[in-house]
């Protein structure tokens, strides 16, 4: 039965929505400016205390990203070229900013943050992070976009954090969100799912976006054209504020999470999403039909070869190939092997790709959605 639902779910996103008859592939990569594990000695630290931590491949593994996780990548990215002469381009989904640990005061409901270029220098110190990022967009390596203000469900982590809730205590003292045990059926993303309700209004929720909007223009110099929710966790209020501040076009995966709990109630209801898909405000989506995400399983080569036959089916449905690949595949600090082995076989899947297709064109997904709009015309 699960299979056949799979198939019937491929099937459906499949046939409805955009087509077109051109090769397109296109990277989408999520969480960049947003805090994870600090460190392997952090790392080392909660797993002596009872904690959990190495159960979860994005505890395990995600940091900040650094200037040589980033220059890593751009080398991977700038040796391969398409059809048209373009190099792979990522779709790197930003967070806008992280938890600011010394000014927030829980006892108080005070809660504040800061933008992820300052988190960069608590960590790093002085560096040259940000100017890489906008060098890697004028070179056409990324495309920064936008994801969300921080990474994080504030309503229900403050909340959390003031009954003095075990997990979330020992996560604010290590400079994190979430611990291991942070997961559970009431925090299934272990707070990670930013626009969830069931602690935070509809207008507060806008409050963040709109913040993180305004933060993205005034950090990179341009309005992101597209936006993708944390977790996938995003309701019809948000729409209309994100079509409100100008931006027309939605990154999904296959279902989004829409969140209909409130006041403390975690209630999370399944919706399919296809590309091409408008929504009531006319907004279009776009669904990510492949993944490379090699660091969930440290198994490099099985993951190059599902992705190369996800990108065929999508090849198949006349659907452009948008590819899930989070930035905790490219991340060195806490493992070295991680960055190492999954950029590995990542040069290994795109020089595959323009082998297998000699007319392939990488493309942003920002690109994708203006096709889009040039075919409703």
């Amino acid at each position: 039965m699960a299979f056949l639902l799979t198939q019937l779910k491929d099937l459906y996103i499949g046939i409805r929505g955009f087509h077109t008859d051109r090769k397109l592939v296109v990277f989408e990569s999520d969480d960049w400016g947003s805090i994870r594990m600090p460190s392997k000695a952090v790392l080392d630290e909660l797993k002596s205390l009872g904690d959990t931590p190495g159960k979860d491949p994005f505890l395990s593994y995600d940091c900040l990203e650094s200037e040589s996780d980033l220059l890593a990548l751009y080398e991977v990215l700038g040796s391969v070229t398409d059809s048209k002469g373009h190099t792979p381009i990522f779709t790197l989904n930003f967070a806008m900013a992280n938890p600011d640990f010394d000014a927030i005061d829980y006892q108080r409901g005070r809660y504040a943050y800061e933008p992820f270029y300052e988190t960069y220098r608590k960590y790093y110190g002085e560096n040259r992070i940000l100017e890489l990022l906008k060098d890697g967009y004028q070179k056409k390596l990324i495309l920064p976009q936008l994801h969300c203000r921080e990474h994080m469900n504030v309503g229900r982590w403050m909340h959390d954090l003031a009954r003095g809730k075990k997990d979330t205590r020992m996560a604010f003292d290590h400079r994190m969100i979430g611990v291991g045990t942070s997961f559970h059926e009431n925090n299934e993303f272990g707070y990670m799912d930013a626009f969830n309700t069931d602690f935070s209004s509809d207008e507060t929720l806008s409050e963040i976006l709109r913040d993180a909007i305004g933060l993205f223009r005034d950090t990179f110099g341009f309005d992101s054209a597209t936006f993708v929710a944390s977790c996938h966790v995003w309701n019809e209020h948000l729409e209309r504020t994100l079509h409100e501040n100008g931006i027309s076009y939605i990154q999904s995966a296959p279902w989004q999470n829409k969140p209909i709990g409130t006041n403390g109630s975690y209630r999370l209801k399944r919706t399919l999403r296809y590309t091409g898909q408008t929504n009531k405000t006319g907004q279009r989506y776009s669904v990510r039909n492949c993944y490379f995400e090699p660091a969930y399983d440290r198994n490099t080569e099985s993951w190059v070869e599902s992705c190369l036959k996800e990108i065929a089916k999508a090849f198949r449905y006349g659907k452009p190939a948008i590819v899930s690949t989070h930035r905790l595949n490219y991340i060195a600090s806490i493992d070295p092997e991680n960055r190492k082995n999954n950029l590995l076989g990542l040069k290994a899947l795109l020089d595959a790709i323009v082998e297998r297709y000699p007319d392939v064109e990488f493309v942003s997904s920002a690109e994708v959605f203006a096709m889009m709009a040039e075919e409703k015309r």
